[in-house]
């Protein structure tokens, strides 16, 4: 379906540049699971001469036969061969060819050694070839550890693509019909999840593709944010709790042992391998540097954050039909304040990219401290000038703006920044915002997504 791979040109015109050199290229593509790293191979070699394979959880022995019937009856060739090596030695006789093998995580789990026999047949075979080799991967830490110091494969890489959610203005082309409010609706619950967007429908209201995707136990989005840790780890109940515990606002590492009875020595490990995965961060007040005091954990993506909010704990209740997406409206608008903060910060990157900001930003995010908190602060590093900003998921009349932007000031105190500073406002709708603007404010709402929306 196109919508699992919308907004990927820039990684589809970094591989089409790879491959009009006509040298050879080792490729690896990651990313965790549902992010579209199949479907931007697929898109990148359906008019090529392409060879795709989708490794398995098998013995070694029965890979390589498979990979070899595979071959031989994608291109009417009998080729006879026993080993990964004599395999490619073969492979390299056919000129340009992109062979790609997907999930390529599972034969290193399984045969340890795969890491040096890929590094003999880049180095002895393919080296001097025409061959486009790409691995994909959506074990995060075997691949990256693939590219580390001490792995055979250390500087055999000649491109490496590590792909991410897709950003919120991206939802505009898979749902060209919602409002930006809608958007932001979708964005708080399947997130910018490339092969989450094809369960929407935007001929539906939000609600009701909520309720068919996250109230029904047949649907894939109902289980799936429990099955991808089944899929990847060893304990997933104890990730799972770490995740909840994280999402309710334990966000410290004691309050995270304390709440999931995780001894607090043995934790970091386990959040060590939620951020591998892109399911955990690490967040600092923007204005630190100093970060090993000031650091609290946050779950990453909203998929992820709606399910443990308004899913996981009502599963028993959702079984049987006796709770619906409706029962949680009141709460789900609280919720979206987060959202909508995560939607400034992409909406200022943007402007801040378009050059339509008073000065440019080199770096933005939350500021707290001692119980006083800022939702953007936006900072020049080198010139040493700001820009305070709060977001409010409501309509505000210009008296309530101003309200909001006199406690900004005096927070502003608590910052010691040096430099020129402005102050400004991010909220669903800003009453009259010209008169702000009018006052040196910066005052945007929904209104001005418009500007900087993806064609």
């Amino acid at each position: 379906m196109i919508l699992k791979f919308i907004n990927r040109e820039d990684e589809l015109n970094a591989l089409q540049e790879l491959y009009k050199e006509s040298n050879p290229h080792f490729v690896f593509i990651y990313g965790r699971r549902r992010i579209g790293k199949t479907e931007l191979v697929k898109q990148f070699i359906k008019d090529k001469n392409a060879f795709y394979f989708l490794a398995r959880k098998e013995p070694m022995e029965l890979e390589v036969e498979r990979l070899v019937r595979s071959f031989n009856r994608k291109f009417n060739v009998f080729m006879e061969v026993n080993t990964l090596e004599e395999f490619f030695e073969e492979v390299r006789k056919f000129g340009r060819l992109i062979v790609v093998i997907d999930e390529f995580p599972y034969w290193v789990e399984e045969d340890k050694s795969i890491p040096s026999t890929f590094q003999y047949i880049w180095d002895e075979i393919l080296r001097d070839s025409r061959v486009m080799l790409i691995l994909l991967g959506s074990s995060i830490s075997t691949m990256e550890s693939l590219m580390s110091y001490k792995n055979p494969l250390y500087g055999r890489r000649t491109a490496q693509i590590k792909l991410s959610t897709l950003e919120f203005f991206h939802l505009r082309e898979a749902f060209p019909r919602y409002s930006w409010e809608e958007l932001i609706k979708v964005y708080g619950t399947i997130d910018g999840i490339p092969a989450y967007l094809q369960y929407f429908d935007d001929s539906r209201s939000v609600e009701e593709n909520v309720e068919r995707n996250f109230y029904r136990k047949v649907s894939v989005l109902y289980e799936d944010a429990e099955r991808l840790l089944k899929d990847e780890l060893r304990e997933p109940t104890v990730y799972l709790n770490i995740l909840k515990a994280i999402n309710e606002g334990k966000t410290k590492l004691t309050e995270i042992a304390n709440e999931t009875k995780v001894a607090i020595t043995n934790l970091p490990k386990y959040l060590k391998t939620l951020e591998t995965l892109d399911l955990v961060y690490k967040e600092f007040p923007v204005t630190v540097r100093e970060r090993k005091r000031f650091g609290v954990y946050r779950v990453k993506d909203f998929y992820y954050r709606f399910w443990l909010r308004f899913v996981y704990p009502y599963r028993d209740d959702i079984e049987i039909g006796a709770i619906h997406f409706e029962d949680f409206q009141i709460d789900f608008n609280r919720y979206l304040g987060e959202v909508f903060e995560s939607v400034a910060k992409e909406f200022l990157i943007r402007t801040n990219k378009a050059g339509k900001l008073p000065f440019r930003f080199t770096k933005i995010g939350r500021w707290w401290s001692k119980g006083e908190e800022i939702d953007l602060v936006a900072i020049n590093s080198l010139e040493g000038t700001s820009a305070l900003l709060e977001v409010k998921w409501k309509e505000l009349k210009v008296k309530d703006a101003k309200r909001v932007l006199r406690s900004l000031r005096a927070k502003e105190k608590m910052l010691n920044l040096r430099g020129n500073k402005c102050y400004g406002i991010i909220a669903k709708k800003v009453e009259n915002k010209e008169e702000l603007r009018e006052e040196g404010y910066l005052a945007f709402d929904l209104d001005d997504f418009n500007t900087v929306s993806t064609p």
